[in-house]
């Protein structure tokens, strides 16, 4: 699995993610080689160990001690960054030390991260929804600070800072829990249709008519439309919701994989994505060769009788 972020200036804000090789902070925080466990902490019920493998333990571990090793770095609001760190360590870190108590010391080291596919026989399901639902509360709580750090933020140069190390710390984590997805797919879909649905405005309806050029103007290649065809069928695989695909412009695109110590760019191009369709006003839905897809740019007349064709399974436009 790989993160892909695309950077969207038309959405109204420019993101800018950042990967760094990680040393141990020299932190009175830090205890034994556990970046996640807090000294001083409140006395909580040790959580029930978890039903999962050695290799399964020592990937999640691997992953949760960078994210936490980043937070300790962060110019967060230190108290609540020490609670998601104790969180991670109680409800992730000591459950799976339980299971396994040999590993702490194999999860210390500096192996490096392949990549990693878990089955059933990796993680048990009852084990797989409490890990998928421990890791989005603490997403949760990580978005929160980090989106209370970034209006603090004195200048753009603070806030790019801000918003990389939540990316990378999203990103250790989200690679951490995956390994519930990949022995149980179903699971996915029920955590994504659990996504909440943002609500249609007069100002976001407004955004999507101002970045639309006319209906029937843009056409797509034979190679464009298979690509969004498969897309799409995917993403239907993943979600119960109903979505429309859309093409847009992306200031900059980023992925990153579990055993990758940066963020790649890909740089600036047209990007494939959906939305609800909720979300979205009818009125700037188009139908291109059966497919229904919105596309969106800074100046909407770049698409108006173009040609959005595909090749090793990137987009770009022709006349």
């Amino acid at each position: 699995m790989r993160l892909f972020l695309a950077f969207v200036l038309i959405c109204g804000s420019a993101m800018l993610a950042h990967g760094a090789l990680l040393d141990l902070p020299k932190d009175r925080r830090v205890t034994r080689d556990e970046p996640c466990q807090v000294e001083v902490v409140h006395h909580v019920k040790p959580a029930a160990p978890i039903k999962i493998s050695r290799r399964s333990a020592l990937y999640v571990v691997r992953h949760v001690h960078k994210a936490c090793l980043i937070l300790l770095g962060a110019d967060f609001d230190r108290s609540r960054s020490d609670s998601i760190r104790s969180d991670l360590y109680s409800s992730i870190i000591e459950p799976i030390y339980r299971t396994h108590p040999n590993i702490a010391s194999a999860a210390s080291g500096s192996a490096a991260q392949r990549l990693f596919r878990a089955t059933p026989h990796d993680i048990g399901r009852t084990t797989a929804r409490r890990v998928e639902r421990e890791f989005k509360r603490l997403g949760s709580d990580l978005s929160k600070l980090s989106q209370d750090a970034l209006e603090r933020s004195a200048d753009e140069s603070a806030a790019k800072t801000t918003l990389g190390t939540f990316l990378d710390t999203s990103a250790e984590l989200t690679f951490a829990g995956h390994i519930a997805f990949d022995a149980y797919p179903d699971l996915f879909a029920e955590s994504f249709d659990d996504i909440p649905i943002q609500t249609r405005t007069a100002e976001s309806d407004e955004g999507f008519r101002a970045a639309a050029p006319p209906l029937g103007s843009v056409k797509l290649s034979d190679a464009a439309l298979a690509l969004i065809r498969s897309f799409m069928q995917a993403v239907r695989r993943k979600s119960t919701r109903d979505q429309v695909a859309v093409i847009l412009w992306a200031q900059d695109q980023k992925s990153k994989g579990p055993g990758d110590p940066a963020w790649s760019s890909q740089g600036p191009g047209w990007a494939l994505g959906t939305y609800w369709k909720s979300m979205v006003p009818p009125e700037v839905i188009d139908t291109v060769r059966g497919v229904e897809i919105v596309f969106r740019a800074y100046d909407p007349s770049t698409l108006a009788g173009k040609t959005i064709d595909a090749k090793a399974q990137k987009l770009f436009v022709r006349d």
